[in-house]
C-alpha cells in the first residue's frame, strides 16, 4: 500500500466527498475512486459507504483512518530524523526525464534543490517516455520524471503536477485567430509528430479515447524528437503539432500559438517515478522527498482555493 493512497483516503474522509478530495489533490474523481477501491481490495473489506449522495466511513474505515494517520505521521518523523542524520548532503544524483518534463520541469527542480545542497552533483538525461521507463526498470537511474504512465515494469508513479496538451500552429495558420477548433477540422492537416515513445503523443490518444473519439486521418510531414523541434517546424510552415502548454516560452510568442479542441480538453498528470525494488542512496531519497513536499506546498487547502465555475 502506497503513502499516496493513504493520503487520498484521508482526503476523502475529511471532505466526505470524492469530488472535493479530487479537487484538493488535483486528481480526477475516477482516479480517487480507483485508489479507494484498490485499498479495499487489498484489505478485503469495505471502507467507504455511499447512500443517497451521503458518504460515510464504515467501522473498518474508521480503523483504517487511524492507521493511515499514524503511518503518515511516523513516515514524516522518520524522514525528518533521516535528513537530520545525513547532515550535509553530498554526492551524485542521477535523473532520467521524458522530453517535456526534462525541458520544462526538472531543470527548475534541480536548480532549487542544489541551491539548498550545493555539494550535490546532478546528472540529468532526457529521452522519450518509453526509454525513460525502460531504463528506470533496469535500475540505471535514481529517479525519473515522465508525462505518461505505462503499464507493468515494477515502478512506483507519484503525481507531481498537471499539464495541458495543445495544438501548436503558426500565427499565419487559419486556426491561429480562432483559439479553438473542432476535432474534425484536423482531417488532412499536415502534422509534425513526436517519436512513438513520446508521452505527449500517448497522452493525446489516451485523452481522446476517454471521449470516445480518435484523430481524423492526416499526413505526417516529419517525425521529430522534441517539443522544441515541433515548434521550430511549425514556425517554418511544415505543419501543426501537439506540444505541452509549458513549451510556449517567450521565444515563440508572436510566431507560434496554441489552439485547443472544442469540448475536448487534453489534460494529463506528470509523474515522479522510482523503481520499487531499488533502495535509493541518501541524496536521491532526500531529493524525492523534497519534490513530494514541494508539490504538497502548492496544493492549498480546499477552503482557500477558488472553485471552478459549474
Amino acid at each position: 500500500m502506497e503513502l499516496t493512497e493513504m493520503e487520498t483516503f484521508l482526503a476523502v474522509s475529511r471532505h466526505k466527498s470524492f469530488t472535493d478530495a479530487a479537487w484538493e489533490l488535483r486528481l480526477t474523481q475516477p482516479g480517487v475512486s480507483r485508489q479507494i477501491q484498490k485499498i479495499e481490495r487489498e484489505l478485503e473489506t469495505v471502507l467507504v459507504e455511499r447512500r443517497r449522495g451521503d458518504l460515510r466511513l464504515t467501522k473498518a474505515g474508521e480503523q483504517f483512518k487511524a492507521y493511515a494517520e499514524e503511518a503518515l505521521e511516523r513516515h514524516g518523523q522518520f524522514m525528518t530524523s533521516l535528513r537530520a542524520g545525513i547532515g550535509t548532503l553530498s554526492g551524485d544524483l542521477s535523473i532520467i526525464a521524458s522530453t517535456t518534463t526534462g525541458e520544462f520541469i526538472v531543470p527548475e527542480l534541480v536548480a532549487r534543490f542544489t541551491s539548498l545542497h550545493p555539494d550535490v552533483v546532478p546528472e540529468v538525461f532526457i529521452t522519450d517516455t518509453a526509454q525513460a521507463i525502460e531504463e528506470l526498470a533496469d535500475t540505471r537511474w535514481d529517479v525519473g520524471f515522465v508525462g505518461a504512465r505505462l503499464p507493468g515494469r515494477g515502478l512506483r508513479y507519484e503525481v507531481t503536477g498537471e499539464d495541458e496538451i495543445v495544438l501548436a500552429v503558426s500565427v499565419s495558420h487559419p486556426f491561429a485567430k480562432r483559439g479553438e477548433i473542432d476535432i474534425a477540422e484536423l482531417e488532412g492537416q499536415p502534422f509534425l509528430e513526436r517519436e512513438g515513445g513520446s508521452g505527449t503523443l500517448r497522452s493525446v490518444h489516451a485523452a481522446l479515447a476517454k471521449y470516445g473519439v480518435t484523430l481524423p486521418p492526416h499526413p505526417v510531414t516529419m517525425g521529430v524528437s522534441s517539443s522544441q523541434a515541433i515548434l521550430a517546424g511549425v514556425d517554418r510552415g511544415f505543419g501543426v503539432g501537439w506540444v505541452s502548454a509549458l513549451a510556449f516560452v517567450a521565444g515563440w510568442k508572436g510566431r507560434v500559438t496554441p489552439v485547443r479542441l472544442n469540448g475536448l480538453p487534453l489534460r494529463r498528470s506528470l509523474y515522479l517515478v522510482q523503481n520499487r525494488q531499488r533502495a535509493l542512496p541518501a541524496v536521491a531519497t532526500a531529493f524525492a522527498d523534497w519534490v513530494r513536499n514541494e508539490r504538497k506546498a502548492k496544493v492549498a487547502p480546499l477552503s482557500r482555493r477558488k472553485r471552478p465555475a459549474q
